[in-house]
C-alpha cells in the first residue's frame, strides 16, 4: 500500500461532537466510520486481492489482543489471522510435562 499515510494517534475531527457507545458493535462501527471510514474503505479495497502482515508488539497487558479484535471486527475473520505468541508459549509450557513423555516427542 505504497503512497498511503494513514494516521497513528490524532484522529479528532474537527467539529464531531457524537458520542459513541463503544461497548456495542453498532457503536464502534459507527465510531470507525466517523473517523476513519476512508481509511477503513481503501485497506477493505486492497485486501480483496493483496494482504499484509502486521506485528503488535506491546507490553503485556498493552492492549495487543484488543486492537486485533478491533481490526478483526473491522475487516472479517476471514481476513485475519491473529496470532499470540505468548498464547502460545503458555500453552507449550503447560503441555510440556505430557508431550515430552508421549510418543510423539520420541520422534523427534
Amino acid at each position: 500500500m505504497r503512497g498511503l499515510e494513514f494516521p497513528i494517534i490524532g484522529t479528532k475531527i474537527p467539529h464531531l461532537t457524537k458520542k459513541f457507545d463503544l461497548t456495542s458493535p453498532s457503536g464502534r462501527e459507527a465510531y470507525f466510520k466517523a473517523k476513519v471510514g476512508e481509511e477503513i474503505r481503501t485497506i477493505r479495497r486492497y485486501l480483496r486481492g493483496g494482504n499484509f502482515m502486521a506485528f503488535l508488539i506491546g507490553k503485556k497487558n498493552s492492549g495487543k489482543g484488543t486492537y486485533a479484535k478491533l481490526f478483526t471486527e473491522i475487516f472479517g475473520e476471514e481476513k485475519v489471522i491473529h496470532l499470540s505468541v505468548g498464547d502460545l508459549v503458555r500453552d507449550v509450557h503447560a503441555n510440556w510435562d505430557s508431550f515430552s513423555k508421549s510418543a510423539d516427542f520420541e520422534t523427534l
